[in-house]
């Protein structure tokens, strides 16, 4: 399966750097979900940042963030100030 690179990181450290099949999250819409070769997209996301990777679903717990995809490569920063 085509893979997406994944970087998530809040104000200190990266918490998860790999690829990943598929990714979902929340914004103030609703769900949503990235997939391989998405187009260019920026949200701010809140709740959860899910993804799959090797099969397996895997959370990371989102106060608030901000998601970048470009590319197929998604960059999270987590822990952004409103």
């Amino acid at each position: 399966m085509p893979a997406i690179y994944l970087k998530v990181r809040n104000p200190d450290d990266i918490v998860f750097e790999g690829e990943v099949e598929a990714i979902s999250s929340l914004n103030k819409v609703g769900k949503f979900d990235i997939l391989d070769t998405h187009s260019n997209f920026i949200s701010l996301i809140q709740e959860s940042l899910l993804f799959t990777r090797q099969g397996r679903q895997e959370e990371i717990k989102v106060n608030n963030g901000v998601l970048k995809v470009k590319e197929n490569k998604v960059f999270v920063y987590l822990g952004v100030k409103k």
